[in-house]
This record gives structure tokens, C-alpha cells and sequence, in this order.
């Protein structure tokens, strides 16, 4: 329907420019069309031929425009029951500093973390998902929370120093779970996936809180190298694979060591497996756009050569058009049109 709309408008607009163009063109026909005043006759159609034509390109890029996504919001689904909300929970104590992750146990562990977080949204459905952001040492923070603009989550993950945002003190892991839950509460139920990224360095000893019904997978990703630990704090710091691999039991999710590689695709494509599919748009009304957008761009390519080639009569005045001139072969309102042009 708004396709259509501004489709009418375009068209609207280009026939009052073609009429005041036609006028425009009517001072001047005897210049521009030779003896005869007027074009051939086949030119009549072209402002009809104009109008159609930006009308068709109109109503074919806006339609493919609306096919997918929208001018404002390119990565949302139409389909709210369809929206994945994705829930990342990110350690950001001190210990994710320590360099003992990657395959060469060279980089800091949250670099590693945010690289495997940016690894696992790159494999989803961009206008599917709407993502959440929770950092949590301390206490936990929210700092985004369900956007669908992968370039405010990047920026998140990139440039944000958010170690800065806590007190000093031990790391309270539970509290990002806490946070999760409070952001999932009124989702719809199996519409959440919830991403723990920690190095399980230290855990608190109160009891594991519960998750809405929102939630339908929990994948707890552990960096940092489970064998080698780093002195820090008073301690020796390293992956605690044992307690995360408890957490996710409790959680009813699944660990995963992703200090030197990535999450595997088959555990980010069953996130997303308890939704429901999206409902498309209809494949003819999308072909049938393209063939609108071709067409009417074709024909505005075409007019102007056509026109300039095989439009007017006679393309320049001869001498016995002088003579005619001179003899008012022309009609009585042809030299006071001259005097118009030429004043």
C-alpha cells in the first residue's frame, strides 16, 4: 500500500513537470522542430511513456525495499514471533585481561571472548535477532539491550572499556544470569538464547538463579586456558572448566572450551531452532517488482536517444524555409513568437 501511494505521488509530480514542460517547448516549437512547428506524431505518447515509467521504478524499488526490510530499520523481522533474542553475558574482571587464549595462548582472554561473540552473531540471522549485552564483575550492567543494529554491537565489543563501569572485588558470575533473567521475563516462551562468556575464575557460593521459560538453550562459553593458570589477585587464575561445565548442568545448557577455537555451527544453528519460520514475502510480488524497476528504467533510458534521433521532422532550417519566413508562410502568431524569444 505505501508503495503504491508514493508511486501515484512520483507520478503526480512528473506530469505537472511534463505539462509545464510541454508549454515551455510550445514558444519554441518552430526552433526546435524545423518549418513544421510541431514532432513527429509518435512523440505524443512520451510524457504518458515518462510517467508510467517512473511510476514502475518507484513502485518497484520501494517494494523491494519493503521485502526484507524496512527503510528505518533494515534488520528487522516483520514477524515479532519469529524475533531470536540473543542475551550475552560477559565477564569483564581482571582475570580476562591474562594472556593465556588462542591457539598460540597469546592473546588476553577478553579479546578471545569478544571474537568468539562476534564469531557466533555473524552465523545468526541478522533480521532475526536482536541482541543483548550484560557486563558483569561485581554486580552486572546492562549495556544494550535488544538492538538489531550489528554496528551498536561492535561498537560494544570494541571500543567500550566496560572493566571501568564495577567496584574492585571478586567476581560475582551469577549476577550476569540474574540480569539475563530480569531481561527475559516478558519475552515470549523458547524465543531466547543465552550466552555466558567467562573464564569461571571464581564463582559465588549462593544459589544459581532460575531462568524464564524464554530462554531455550544456554550455551556457557569458557577462555582462558584450563591447564596453564596466571598469578592474580592473591591467586592463581585459570579456565575453570569444572565449575562452568556445573553451571550450564544447572542452567540446562551446554559448556563449550572456545578458548582456542570457535563455537561449533551446529551448536549456533540449534539456538535458533525453537523458532518459528518467518513468514516470507510472496516470491511473484519480488520478480514482478524487479521486471517493474527494468522496464521503467529501461524506457527512460531509451527516450532520450529516440527523441533526438528520430523525433523532429527536420533538424535544421533550409533556405526556402528562409524564404517562407520572409513571405509569413508561417503562421501570424509564428514572428510575434520570435520576438518573445529573441526579447
Amino acid at each position: 500500500m505505501v508503495s503504491l501511494l508514493v508511486a501515484v505521488l512520483s507520478m503526480a509530480v512528473l506530469a505537472l513537470a511534463e505539462w509545464l514542460h510541454a508549454r515551455r517547448v510550445r514558444r519554441v516549437a518552430y526552433l526546435a522542430f524545423g518549418p513544421d512547428g510541431s514532432p513527429r506524431s509518435w512523440t505524443a505518447v512520451t510524457p504518458l511513456l515518462r510517467v508510467a515509467a517512473v511510476g514502475a521504478i518507484t513502485w518497484g524499488l520501494v517494494t523491494l525495499l519493503g521485502i526484507g526490510s524496512s527503510p528505518l530499520e533494515a534488520f528487522v523481522a516483520r514477524d515479532t514471533r519469529s524475533v531470536h533474542h540473543v542475551v550475552v553475558a560477559l565477564d569483564v574482571s581482571p582475570s580476562m585481561d591474562l594472556p593465556d587464549a588462542g591457539v598460540k595462548e597469546d592473546q588476553s582472554r577478553g579479546d578471545r571472548a569478544r571474537d568468539v561473540i562476534r564469531s557466533v552473531l555473524a552465523r545468526l540471522d541478522a533480521r532475526r535477532t536482536r541482541t543483548s549485552i550484560i557486563a558483569f564483575y561485581t554486580n552486572a550492567k546492562p549495556v544494550v539491550v535488544d538492538t538489531f543494529d550489528p554496528e551498536v554491537t561492535a561498537n560494544v565489543l570494541a571500543d567500550l572499556p566496560l572493566e571501568h563501569a564495577f567496584d574492585a572485588g571478586k567476581t560475582d558470575l551469577y549476577s550476569g544470569v540474574r540480569e539475563a533473567a530480569r531481561l527475559g521475563k516478558d519475552w515470549r516462551e523458547r524465543s531466547a538464547t543465552l550466552l555466558v562468556v567467562s573464564d569461571g575464575d571464581t564463582l559465588p557460593s549462593q544459589e544459581i538463579p532460575t531462568l524464564p521459560r524464554a530462554y531455550s538453550s544456554v550455551l556457557i562459553l569458557g577462555v582462558g586456558s584450563p591447564h596453564r593458570g596466571t598469578f592474580i589477585d592473591g591467586h592463581s587464575s585459570r579456565q575453570d572448566s569444572q565449575s562452568l561445565e556445573r553451571l550450564a548442568l544447572r542452567l540446562g545448557g551446554r559448556y563449550h572450551n572456545v578458548s582456542s577455537r570457535h563455537l561449533p555451527s551446529d551448536a549456533v544453528m540449534a539456538a535458533a531452532a525453537a523458532l518459528p519460520p518467518e513468514k516470507g514475502e510472496p516470491t511473484e510480488l519480488r520478480w514482478l517488482a524487479v521486471v517493474a524497476t527494468c522496464c521503467g528504467s529501461l524506457v527512460l533510458a531509451l527516450l532520450p536517444p529516440l527523441l533526438a534521433l528520430v523525433g523532429a521532422r527536420q533538424r535544421s532550417w533550409s533556405a526556402g524555409d528562409a524564404l517562407s519566413v520572409s513571405g509569413s508562410t508561417f503562421p501570424a502568431r509564428h514572428p510575434r513568437e520570435l520576438c518573445q524569444i529573441g526579447a
